[in-house]
């Protein structure tokens, strides 16, 4: 009886002892927050952390990089902390502009890359210098492959000319475009992603028209001969037949998109594996992606050993580079190499991804404000007024080589209000302090390039609590409260000391590009496309004012941070 009688207690004491277990469990894989830092409590007792909130608004908006911006914002403070998912470590959100700047500047050895952006680019291009840290072993012979390519040399004489022919090509079809409209809107987005993917794959490889999409685009056009029955959509805007990419095209374009979709992902190593091994399309894009490479590496070495030294191309610069280090070295070049393929690679994706967007956004700015287009047109016939007096287009030269101040700041201001990345990310290396709290290693940094400080007042934060180094070398400007939300150009001016209007490119907080030596790669590449694109595109073109939901500022993730509508209505430049 006394044994019987044992056994519910027993089992009373082993369900209490598991329920005890399980509530320890719980409460040791609940979020353990920074002290000090602000945080939301919902996230702190969940699990799974912020991931359920940031989930819900990405299925709303299709966007994560808003939530993060916003975040700061909520709590009305510089530094928040997130948990992006279970048994996460707090991620840190910094919505502080001069303390983003010391520690993209000043603070390398404190914060470098972090490990996401490694697990986002390991699967797609694992051996391109963007996704290692500054410690990595591969990191500077990566960099030794791919330094002169943007030096001032190569982007004048390399990059500038197939920059300029391509656009030449897109002005072209535009204008074909624009006398078929009729001033009628026409969706822009795909001929802008084509002319930089023609551009950025013209400079990489030095390809020319054959695998030029645009220039197909523009002969299919021509051969139409009821072009101007091309059916009207219900918002106004005319819908002209689009061909197919090519297959060498659509299979990098793919890739870069793979890429695009990482970046929205939580776990994006385990992301990648499943979408190779689950999508056939995806593999085999990969697979033909790779076999361009390598053919188009064989074409170039076959130039280079019959003595052909004339630099045609980024890969170009890259083989070479590889011939005299393997010299030096006494071994045999290995051109088919992973870091070789993959800095190529890379080097297509950032090219194209950042000045696609960016121009996107000009395109759409420069409409949704006249007055800005009719200035910065005024001001190109000025700077170059030999080609308008005679009835010419500016020259490659004329436009890399003459200032035109008005020109730099509508650029600027364009990625300030609409950056094509607005968000960097950095990890702490060491035990550090971050505005007077305690860091410790390994610790996520989002630095936000968009939200308080940029586009909206800046959060309070004592001086005290800065870094000596923040507090003594902080040299840029502030932005005006009461205007910071406006698309105003006139902001990045000055009058300098002969009078005249320049450009102040530290007039305020800007982070397009983010800072320092880890900052975008290529910046000037960047500055340099989409300078010459759109002085082209205003000196031939007017854009016109269109409707409220063609000019909407709706957007989405991807790599960058692309508008959900880019229409043109265009009639020939005055």
């Amino acid at each position: 009886m006394t044994q019987a009688l044992g056994y519910p207690a027993a089992n009373a004491v082993l369900a209490i002892v598991a329920l005890s277990l399980v509530y320890l469990a719980y409460r040791w894989a609940l979020p353990r927050p920074l002290p000090g830092i602000p945080f939301d409590e919902s996230a702190r007792r969940s699990l799974f952390g912020s991931l359920p909130e940031i989930q819900a608004h990405i299925r709303k908006t299709g966007r994560l990089r808003t939530w993060i911006a916003a975040h700061p914002t909520r709590h009305n403070s510089a530094l928040t902390q997130i948990w992006m998912g279970p048994l996460s470590k707090p991620a840190l959100v910094l919505a502080d502009f001069q303390e983003s700047q010391d520690i993209l500047l000043r603070r390398n050895k404190e914060f470098d890359r972090a490990q996401r952006s490694a697990d986002i680019f390991a699967g797609p291009i694992g051996n391109h210098h963007i996704g290692m840290t500054s410690s990595d072993p591969r990191f500077k012979g990566n960099k030794e492959l791919v330094r002169d390519l943007m030096t001032p040399n190569f982007l004048h004489e390399v990059s500038a000319p197939q920059i300029y022919a391509k656009t030449m090509t897109l002005i072209d079809l535009w204008t074909l475009k624009a006398g078929v409209a009729q001033g009628r809107p026409f969706n822009a987005r795909r001929d802008i992603f084509d002319a930089a993917i023609d551009i950025i794959n013209a400079v990489t490889f030095g390809l020319d028209d054959d695998l030029s999409t645009v220039k197909k685009q523009l002969d299919t056009l021509m051969s139409i001969q009821n072009l101007e029955a091309a059916p009207v959509a219900a918002d106004g805007s005319i819908k002209f037949p689009e061909l197919p990419e090519m297959p060498d095209i659509a299979a990098i374009n793919a890739v870069g998109d793979h890429v695009g979709d990482l970046f929205k992902s939580i776990y994006p190593i385990m992301y990648h594996r499943y979408k190779v091994l689950t999508n056939r399309k995806l593999a085999e894009n990969i697979a033909r992606k790779d076999r361009l490479i390598h053919a188009e590496i064989d074409k170039a070495v076959v130039r280079l050993r019959d003595g052909d030294s004339e630099t045609r191309s980024a890969m170009d610069h890259i083989l070479q580079r590889e011939i005299n280090a393997a010299a030096k070295s006494g071994r045999e070049p290995v051109f088919h190499s992973p870091r070789i393929h993959d800095e190529l690679f890379g080097y297509i994706v950032g090219g194209h991804d950042t000045s696609s967007t960016a121009l996107a956004w000009m395109v759409k700015n420069i409409a949704n404000h006249q007055e800005v287009q009719t200035k910065l047109r005024t001001a190109l016939r000025s700077a170059y007024a030999a080609a308008h007096a005679e009835g010419r287009q500016p020259s490659v030269v004329e436009l890399w080589k003459t200032p035109v101040p008005y020109l730099d700041a509508v650029l600027e201001e364009s990625l300030r209000v609409d950056g094509p990345v607005p968000i960097n990310l950095r990890e702490s290396k060491v035990d550090t302090y971050l505005l007077g709290h305690e860091i410790p290693k390994g610790t996520s940094v989002f630095i936000v390039g968009n939200g308080p400080g940029f586009q909206s007042p800046s959060l309070p934060v004592p001086d005290s609590v800065r870094s000596e180094t923040s507090r003594a070398k902080h040299s840029y400007g502030s932005w005006d409260p009461a205007d910071m939300h406006l698309f105003k150009p006139e902001r990045w001016m000055k009058t300098g000391e002969d009078g005249k209007e320049v450009y102040d490119a530290h007039a305020g907080p800007m982070l397009a590009f983010s800072l320092g030596p880890r900052g975008c790669f290529g910046r000037r590449l960047a500055y340099l496309e989409t300078r010459i694109v759109l002085a082209m595109l205003v000196w031939n073109f007017e854009f016109h004012q269109l409707s409220d939901e063609l000019s909407s500022h709706a957007a989405y993730d991807k790599i960058t941070t692309n508008p959900k509508y880019c229409y043109v209505g265009l009639s020939k430049a005055k």
